[in-house]
């Protein structure tokens, strides 16, 4: 019975080592991974550049509102930046630290 339970033990063991050589098509999922970021990056700047101007514009008007609106948006510009540099290393950090 003992034996059984460790055979068991030794066939539950997995172990993963993620690598894309020879996987079919990891090239373009690559590429497409490297366009998402680059369009993030550019929704992040559009963003970031709408809500600044929002935001002059408003103000200077004297729409509080409107000011604020711009703000808002120019924050989750600069949130949205952030976050799409981040997340490769986050991901694989979080990997690492599961794996561990």
């Amino acid at each position: 019975m003992s034996s059984m339970v460790s055979m068991l033990g030794l066939l539950a063991d997995v172990k993963v080592s993620p690598n894309s050589t020879g996987m079919p098509g990891a090239e373009l999922i690559q590429k497409l991974l490297n366009w998402a970021q680059m369009l993030a990056l550019w929704g992040s700047l559009g963003a970031l550049l709408a809500g600044a101007a929002m935001y002059g514009i408003a103000r200077e008007g004297g729409s509080y509102s409107g000011a604020s609106r711009g703000k808002t948006l120019a924050m989750g510009g600069v949130v949205g930046a952030i976050i799409a540099g981040l997340a490769p290393a986050a991901v694989n950090m979080l990997f690492k630290a599961a794996s561990s």
